[in-house]
């Protein structure tokens, strides 16, 4: 289990992890005050932006809370 967290959680720690996580977030806190819902709306292949956000949320969550706990 250990592993597998560690490969899920390990890409937070890049560059590029870092800056999804940050976007993630962002639109995260707009869209629960209302000021991004729209751009939440918007979807590629029928995945939205707010789906994205929502799940790097959980995921980072979870991390947050695995590395914490363990």
């Amino acid at each position: 289990m250990a592993d597998i967290m560690n490969t899920l959680c390990g890409w937070t720690g890049t560059d590029g992890g870092q800056i999804v996580v940050g976007a993630s977030v962002l639109v995260l806190g707009l869209t629960h005050f209302g000021w991004a819902s729209g751009f939440a709306d918007w979807s590629v292949g029928g995945i939205s932006v707010g789906t994205v956000a929502g799940t790097v949320g959980v995921i980072v969550g979870g991390c947050t809370l695995w590395n914490a706990l363990v």
